[in-house]
């Protein structure tokens, strides 16, 4: 669909990351495809695969992009040593401006996974353990109540086990606030956990929330002697060189922050969100960086083994839990730390997943260490029905590129 770089025969060499230009994508669909058929005959061995990875990519973005009917998309995939990166539409409605790997993005709640990781690295050094009960890192007087005997424990926020409402706004917030995120606060989260009870008991129930991952992030900060957004970038993105990963943007990246429709269809003011939401939703981001990221996640190196082996485990198998609330209960077989494992299906590899919507976009991250495959989508525009098709897209490219993957 998408136009390959020219020329065909260019040898690609390992590590590579691969940009496509998205602007002439649907004007080349069917010459693209014309043109690899005609020219496979005489591709050199040597670059097949990455010519396979590039063509993969290429139509899959373009028909992403076209079914999102979002003013951008931006897609990204790793595949052994090598990658891609594509960007389709404008960074804004009439920019006329193509988004690239160093667009800015939010990715919503795949926000989680990041505090999840940041999890698993405290834990893999002993600084703090899995198991180790909520209670712990509340601030004075504001210990979570249990649950009969079972008290909440880290593990069970980073698994949407706790048996936890999926949002808790402060009703005091003035009704003059602008900013739709700012009546979640870290302090209104301890109030209420510390005067109401689990609504199931913890480990039984799958239910998604935001609150719980709120004060999971409050909670590392605690455990930490600093704040989640400070650990974060010591722990997860600055090891990576991820520069443009950040929880709050300065003034220069700011500019490359894209620009989204909301669900009625009109420009999102993109507000900031609040610092107790950051765990839940709260990474801005850029392609380039979510490549570095998911190489990381995909790589075998014994200094990331602990905390790799940690964030990939399914802890909680949805198999004998008693109820399963916005968790994919039908095309999943449980919850790692923030992920939802999907099992190998119809040349579907195993999977860890997950998405996000937030300020104008939806965002889908896919993960498949055993084929260290990971794929990686965002698009500008927050439509919930349209998650579906972005899913199974990617899906079927993590198929499609499977088979090339056994043998590496």
């Amino acid at each position: 669909m998408h136009a390959l770089p020219m020329p065909l025969r260019r040898t690609v060499t390992a590590p590579t990351v691969r940009r496509i230009p998205g602007r002439r994508a649907a004007r080349f669909a069917v010459a693209s495809l014309l043109t690899v058929m005609l020219s496979a005959g005489w591709q050199r061995q040597a670059a097949a695969e990455d010519l396979a990875l590039q063509d993969a990519a290429s139509m899959a973005g373009v028909a992403m992009f076209l079914n999102a009917r979002a003013p951008g998309l931006i897609l990204a995939v790793v595949r052994g040593e090598d990658s891609v990166i594509a960007g389709y539409g404008e960074t804004a409605p009439g920019s006329g401006k193509e988004p690239d790997g160093r667009s800015i993005v939010r990715v919503g709640s795949v926000s989680k996974v990041f505090a999840a990781d940041l999890l698993a690295a405290m834990a893999a050094t002993g600084q703090l353990s899995l198991d180790a009960p909520l209670s712990r890192y509340a601030p004075p007087g504001k210990a979570p109540l249990d649950f009969a005997d079972r008290p909440i424990t880290l593990l069970d926020l980073a698994t949407y086990s706790a048996g936890l409402p999926r949002e808790m706004a402060d009703p005091a917030t003035p009704a003059e606030e602008k900013n739709p995120f700012a009546t979640f606060k870290a302090s209104y989260y301890w109030d209420w956990i510390s005067g109401h009870r689990p609504a199931y008991r913890p480990g039984t129930t799958a239910m998604y929330s935001n609150f719980g991952f709120g004060l999971l992030g409050d909670a590392l900060g605690r455990a930490g002697g600093k704040s989640f957004a400070e650990l974060v970038r010591e722990r997860v993105t600055a090891p990576l060189a991820m520069a443009d990963t950040a929880l709050r943007l300065s003034e220069a990246q700011k500019p490359r922050l894209m620009t989204g429709l909301d669900p009625f269809g009109k420009p999102d003011p993109n507000w900031e969100a609040s610092e107790v939401m950051q765990a839940s939703a709260g990474i801005y981001t850029t392609a380039e960086d979510m490549v570095k990221w998911m190489r990381w996640h995909l790589a075998d190196d014994t200094a990331g083994r602990p905390a790799r082996t940690l964030a990939h485990a399914l802890w909680r198998p949805h198999d004998g839990l008693a109820r399963l609330v916005g968790v994919e209960a039908t095309d999943s077989d449980g919850m790692g730390l923030g992920w939802i494992v999907s099992p190998a299906r119809e040349r579907v590899p195993l999977l860890l997943g997950k998405s996000g919507g937030i300020g104008g976009f939806m965002s889908y991250v896919v993960l498949s260490p055993n084929r260290r495959l990971g794929i990686f989508v965002v698009a500008s525009r927050v439509d919930f029905a349209m998650f579906g098709g972005i899913r199974q897209a990617v899906r079927d490219l993590a198929a499609e590129l499977v088979p090339a993957a056994e043998g590496r």
